[in-house]
């Protein structure tokens, strides 16, 4: 039987409208709020499938580091569900917070996998963490892992199933970029010092000062000194203020299907 292979990435928004879950209150300035073992890292993810089973036998991506250096070594464990009667599953809870809801996650689990922060799967980075599942290696006991969603009677085109994650240690998205100024919502530029942007940001990325739950924009480019965003700020910052990035984690799942 032939098979063929195919991935599916997520960038997730983990901060979805709350920037106190990756950071702290400005006292001066901003205070931390590190991730701890057993919290949400981030909430129900959709992620289309083809319909029938198919064969999980990768997970890899990139975790940005604290304040532009390395992220702490922490195992990620990832949670897979599908809908039941046409209903997704309900949201875990808070992100940086223990699950406190989806008391029905029972009825929609179909897999678990874990990658291994402490095992040689996980090569730091300069400016964060890259991460790869150890197939068939000592911590690679979880892969392969059958997925299929819900049945519905029909056997072509795609599934969605749901994929959230769990921290299994400290992880903190602290960026140590600051504002050297105030900038309005009349620009689309804010001038920066602290941590060079470009080890905490990616293009594309929704960033949030650390004081207002509006974001600030996306991302168009950056050098050392500056962000430039693809439209004027959504929010006025302030100097010295922290500016954090809503998509700190990008995973990339490895699938094999037999046809």
């Amino acid at each position: 039987m032939a098979t063929s292979n195919f991935t599916v990435r997520i960038e997730p928004d983990i901060i979805d409208g709350d920037v106190s879950k990756v950071i702290g209150a400005q006292t001066p300035s901003a205070t931390d709020a590190p991730f701890q073992s057993g919290d949400i890292l981030f909430d129900w993810q959709p992620i289309q499938v083809p319909k029938g089973t198919s064969k999980l036998v990768s997970i890899s991506g990139y975790i940005m580091g604290q304040d532009g250096g390395v992220q702490v070594n922490s195992d990620i464990e990832f949670v897979f569900a599908k809908s039941v009667n046409g209903v997704a599953p309900t949201t875990l809870g808070e992100e940086n917070e223990p699950q406190t809801l989806c008391f029905e996650l029972p009825k929609h689990l179909i897999g678990f996998a874990k990658v291994e922060g402490t095992s040689s799967a996980t090569v730091g980075g300069e400016f964060g963490d890259y991460f790869t599942s150890n197939y068939g290696g000592a911590n690679g006991g979880t892969f392969p892992v059958i997925l299929q969603g819900e049945s519905t009677g029909v056997s072509v085109g795609f599934d969605t199933i749901y994929v959230a994650a769990f921290c299994g240690g400290a992880i903190d998205f602290s960026t140590g970029v600051k504002p050297t100024a105030q900038a309005t919502t009349s620009t689309d530029t804010i001038a920066v010092d602290g941590v060079d942007p470009r080890k905490c940001f990616q293009i594309g990325d929704t960033i949030y000062t650390n004081t207002d739950d509006t974001p600030l924009g996306t991302v168009k480019s950056m050098s050392a000194s500056e962000i430039v965003l693809n439209a004027n700020l959504g929010a006025q910052v302030e100097d010295n203020e922290e500016i954090v990035n809503a998509n700190p984690i990008r995973v990339i799942f490895g699938f094999e299907r037999s046809r």
